[in-house]
C-alpha cells in the first residue's frame, strides 16, 4: 500500500469519526428543543428497570449519515458516490418511520426497491450463478436492514457491534486485495464510533430508525462487495463475509423463533433479544451485556479473517466452531426469564 493510499484510508475512519462526534450533541440539543425525543414503551421497562435517568435525544442516525456521506463524496469514487446516495434513501426511510411509523408492507416494498436499485447498479455477490446471487444480495439487503434495526434494542449494542464488525470488513478487505472494502469498513466504523460515544451506556442519544436503516444497509452492500476479493476458494469467498455480519442474523432468528413458539406479534418489539437476556444473565447490567456481544463479534471477526486464509477443511471447521458459539450462546439464553 502506498502512503497516499495509506493517507486515504486512515482519512476515512477519522473524517467521518470527527464529523459524527461533533453533530451529534449538536443534533441532540435541538431534538431536544424541538420534543424529537425517546418515549419509553411500557411493554419493555418499567419506571423502576428503565436505565435512563435522563432525556434520550433522537436523531443520531443523522449524525453518521452526515459523516459517511462527507467520506463518501470526498473519495470521488462512483461506486461509492453510488452508495451514499442509496444509504441516503434507506436513512430517509427510516426517519419517516421515526417519524410516521409507515405500514410494515410499504417498508418492507421500500426497502426491496433500494435493494434492487442497488444490486442493479453496484452488483451482487459474486461466486454463485447469476440467477441465484441476485435475488439473495437483494434478500441479504432488506434483511439485514432489517436486523441492524431490530438489534437497536439497547444502549451501545448495534453501534458498538457496527464498530467491530465494520473494522472486520475493513481487515478482510485488506487480506483480499479488495481496497473498496477497506475503504467502506472504515467510513462506517469511524461515523458508528463517532456516534458510539454518546451512545454507550447510559445513552443520552439514541439513532432511531434513520441510522438503523442506514447502517443495515452499508452492512449488507459492504458483505456484499466482500465476495468480490481474493480467496483461496468459494466457500471462504462466502463464509467470511456472512461470519462478520452473523450476529445480527443470530439476534433476529432467535427474537423471530422466540416469538413464533410463544405466540407473540413477529413485528411487535419486546425484550427477549440476547442483548436483553444477557443484561438479565448479567445481573440487569447493560454494560456487562454490551462487553459480551463485543466480544462475541471479536470472535466472529477472528473466524472470518482465518476462513479467508484457510483451505476448504481448515475454513469448513472454522465455520462449524463460530456456528458452534453462536448456537451454544443462544441455547444459553433461550433459558433465561424474561421478566
Amino acid at each position: 500500500m502506498s502512503l497516499m493510499s495509506l493517507g486515504w484510508q486512515v482519512g476515512n475512519f477519522w473524517v467521518p469519526f470527527l464529523i459524527a462526534v461533533l453533530s451529534t450533541p449538536v443534533i441532540r440539543i435541538v431534538a431536544l428543543k424541538i420534543g424529537w425525543e425517546h418515549r419509553t414503551d411500557p411493554r419493555k421497562w418499567n419506571r423502576k428497570m428503565n436505565p435512563h435517568a435522563v432525556r434520550i435525544a433522537m436523531g443520531g442516525g443523522l449524525a453518521m449519515l452526515a459523516g459517511v456521506s462527507a467520506a463518501t463524496v470526498l473519495r470521488f469514487d462512483h461506486q461509492l458516490f453510488a452508495l451514499s446516495l442509496f444509504s441516503f434513501c434507506a436513512a430517509a426511510l427510516g426517519l419517516y418511520d421515526d417519524l410516521k411509523s409507515p405500514h410494515p408492507i410499504h417498508r418492507l416494498a421500500t426497502q426491496a426497491l433500494i435493494g434492487v436499485m442497488t444490486v442493479a447498479v453496484i452488483g451482487w455477490i459474486h461466486g454463485l450463478p447469476i440467477w441465484l446471487a441476485v435475488p439473495i444480495s437483494v434478500v441479504g439487503i432488506v434483511g439485514l436492514m432489517n436486523s441492524v434495526n431490530m438489534m437497536d434494542n439497547m444502549d451501545g449494542v448495534a453501534s458498538g457491534l457496527m464498530i467491530l464488525s465494520m473494522l472486520g470488513y475493513a481487515v478482510l478487505g485488506w487480506l483480499t486485495k479488495n481496497e473498496l472494502v477497506t475503504t467502506l469498513g472504515l467510513i462506517v466504523a469511524g461515523a458508528s464510533l463517532g456516534f458510539w460515544v454518546y451512545n454507550k451506556p447510559p445513552a443520552t442519544i439514541f439513532m432511531g430508525d434513520t441510522g438503523s436503516l442506514m447502517l443495515g444497509y452499508l452492512l449488507a452492500v459492504t458483505g456484499i462487495i466482500a465476495s468480490w476479493g481474493e480467496y483461496p476458494n468459494l466457500f471462504a469467498q462466502l463464509a467470511s463475509p456472512l461470519l462478520l455480519a452473523s450476529i445480527f442474523v443470530t439476534d433476529t432468528t432467535f427474537v423471530v423463533l422466540w416469538r413464533k413458539t410463544h405466540g407473540l406479534p413477529v413485528m411487535r418489539g419486546d425484550r427477549n433479544h440476547i442483548s436483553h437476556r444477557l443484561a438479565i444473565l448479567f445481573g440487569r447490567s447493560e454494560w456487562k451485556a454490551n462487553l459480551m456481544l463485543y466480544l462475541t463479534q471479536m470472535l466472529m471477526n477472528i473466524s472470518a479473517f482465518t476462513v479467508a486464509l484457510s483451505s476448504i477443511p481448515v475454513a469448513v471447521a472454522v465455520s462449524l466452531f463460530a456456528i458452534s458459539l453462536l448456537l451454544l450462546l443462544c441455547w444459553r439464553l433461550w433459558q433465561v426469564q424474561v421478566g
